[in-house]
Order: structure tokens, then C-alpha cells, then sequence
């Protein structure tokens, strides 16, 4: 799956604010043009948002290895 943009601070600043005026992770989604599930990711651990790692594609190299472990 594609993966969009992270939050700008701005962004962030925003999310907190609206969250404050008590309105819903949906309503901060349309109001931003972003999807529910990073509003979500966001408010669920702000700490932690966009710390993760994604692993990327196997090296070749790495592939190979495991081949060669099966035979």
C-alpha cells in the first residue's frame, strides 16, 4: 500500500486543537483532508507518531541466502 505524506507540526498543532473542542477524529479528518486512520494513529500515541520503520524490500543478497538455506 502507498503510504501519504506525515503530519506537519502545523498539522499536529491542528489535530490537538480540534481535539480539545471535543470534535470527533472523522470531523479533524474532512476538516484536514486527511484520512481517519492517521488522524487516529496521531491522537492514539502523539509521542510515538511516525517514529515506526518500515523495512523496505529484501536485498537480493538476503533472498538468495534463504534459498540456498532450503536446499
Amino acid at each position: 500500500m502507498p503510504r501519504g505524506k506525515p503530519l506537519s507540526d502545523f498539522e499536529k498543532v491542528q489535530i490537538t486543537v480540534k481535539k480539545d473542542q471535543r470534535l470527533s477524529n472523522r470531523q479533524i479528518a474532512r476538516d484536514l483532508g486527511r484520512s481517519p486512520r492517521v488522524i487516529n494513529n496521531y491522537v492514539n500515541d502523539p509521542r510515538n507518531y511516525g517514529t515506526g520503520k518500515c523495512p523496505g524490500r529484501l536485498s537480493l543478497r538476503f533472498v538468495d541466502l534463504k534459498v540456498v538455506d532450503l536446499f
